[in-house]
């Protein structure tokens, strides 16, 4: 993701925070023709657009039950209107078949429970950007996970919701949250961070709720927790797994009353500060890894936000890199070789984006010159190309019967085999699990967006072709 940073001057350097590029696309229109919400319209003026129960949604349906919080989401193009489901419980419908992906066209009907849309075009043309940058400027990707994290940010700052944030350690979960507090109503208030996985059991009550004199051996002064020092502003819990979970009904009692009593103390005190939330274990489900109650991670995940690994979404490491380039070295300019960029694009990058930043401040140290190229890099584990770097996923699901390479036959054959490996592991795994993908996703420990991915590529269906 990317790093904060406080120099205008830096920003200007890195020049991507000049106008989006922009998309010719076909004007269309969302009509309501069925369900509690009939006649409502919505103008498709930008890239993406969220269906669902949730205020935070840009077609918002709370009064259809069968709908879910984020139903699906509908991504313009110059190909034409995507619709993409987002793991709802009821699905999407089109033409009578339920999808997981696909295309509308002007006419298509759209059902969500008990809501049909359709989309009519408005018989012209029209521009749309297509945001590389956060409205703040610090967030950077031009990868469809980055945009819809984008296009979310923009409505969630609108809104005091909880929200919880997922994703592997490294990804910028807690950039992302600065910038959410930065964007919103409080900004003006106290974002505080606190690491739970930084503190003791012993000092977690003490330090979250604050205490009273003498409400301990040690406790020589009055001192107000984190809650409090929040006050008006943002709390960001990271690493939220990590909370005891003999504090866990405190911690429940204090986000749904907004009151807290320190240790103690007899006096209750009121709390106004938006709480975000963040982890990279799995909270709750079978295949939890730490012990949490249900109840507070529903209060907690009134939205919830998966961050991608940078893995995930490789298209974003030259703006990541134009980015971080004039942070770490803002009185250099430094250039790098398209073979540097397909050097970075091989690496597993197990660190994610603070890795990113790591391998370019260590790489620079021991630079001569202002280049970077493929030899430069000093990588912080053993460097490790993805088996798949080279085969675009688009022609994965063509793989047992792509024509060999007369130049590197083995190689082709490797890509070859582990595709087909790949690709009956996913059958299996999604046919024992009833084809629920996020289940699937869960016990492959990958992410939906990740596995929706595949399945498209391998042209995996579910047996009645939805």
């Amino acid at each position: 993701m990317s790093v904060s940073h406080t120099m205008n001057e830096t920003l200007e350097k890195s020049q991507l925070w000049h106008q989006s590029p922009r998309v010719t696309v076909e004007d269309f229109s969302l009509v309501v023709s069925e369900g509690p919400h009939q006649g409502l319209s919505v103008d498709l003026d930008k890239d993406l657009f969220y269906l669902g129960r949730s205020e935070v949604c840009d077609v918002a349906l709370p009064h259809d039950r069968r709908v879910s919080g984020m139903h699906c989401e509908l991504r313009l193009s110059k190909e034409g209107v995507r619709v993409r489901d987002l793991g709802s419980r009821n699905g999407c419908i089109v033409a009578g078949h339920r999808i997981l992906d696909g295309y509308l066209s002007d006419g298509s009907s759209l059902q969500i429970g008990d809501t049909v849309c359709i989309l009519r075009s408005n018989k012209k043309k029209a521009e749309i950007p297509v945001p590389c940058v956060d409205a703040s400027g610090r967030l950077v990707g031009q990868s469809p996970q980055m945009r819809r994290i984008f296009a979310l940010l923009s409505r969630l700052a609108e809104k005091d919701l909880p929200l919880l944030l997922t994703g592997e350690t490294g990804t910028g979960k807690s950039s992302l949250a600065q910038v959410l507090h930065e964007q919103s109503s409080r900004r003006n208030g106290p974002f505080v961070t606190v690491n739970c996985g930084a503190l003791s059991a012993s000092l977690i009550e003490s330090e979250l709720f604050g205490y009273e004199k003498g409400a301990f051996t040690g406790a020589e002064q009055q001192h107000p927790g984190y809650f409090e020092q929040a006050n008006g502003g943002t709390l960001f819990l990271d690493e939220i797994g990590e909370i005891p979970l003999e504090l866990q009904p405190k911690l429940l009692d204090v986000v749904e009353r907004k009151r807290v009593r320190r240790l103690g103390g007899k006096q209750e005190f009121p709390v106004d500060c938006r709480l975000v939330t963040a982890t990279h274990r799995q909270l709750i489900g079978k295949d939890a890894s730490v012990r949490f109650r249900s109840d507070l991670f529903y209060r907690l995940a009134v939205v919830q936000l998966e961050v991608p690994p940078l893995r995930e979404r490789l298209e974003d490491l030259s703006l990541l890199v134009a980015f971080l380039l004039p942070l770490i070295a803002p009185e250099k300019q430094i250039e790098m070789t398209p073979g540097a960029l397909r050097k970075l694009q091989g690496y597993l990058w197990p660190g994610n984006v603070r890795e990113l930043r790591n391998v370019l401040e260590r790489s620079l140290l021991w630079l001569d010159g202002s280049t970077l190229d493929a030899d430069s890099f000093v990588f912080s584990h053993d460097f490790s190309t993805k088996p798949d770097v080279d085969l675009p996923l688009e022609n994965h699901s063509n793989a047992a019967t792509s024509p060999k390479s007369p130049l590197s036959p083995a190689l082709d054959t490797i890509k070859v085999r582990l595709a087909e490996a790949e690709r009956k592991i996913l059958v299996e795994t999604l046919e024992a699990l009833q084809w629920n993908v996020s289940k699937a996703a869960q016990t492959l420990e990958v992410s939906r967006t990740w596995l929706y991915g595949r399945m498209k590529s391998y042209n995996i269906q579910r047996p009645d072709g939805t």
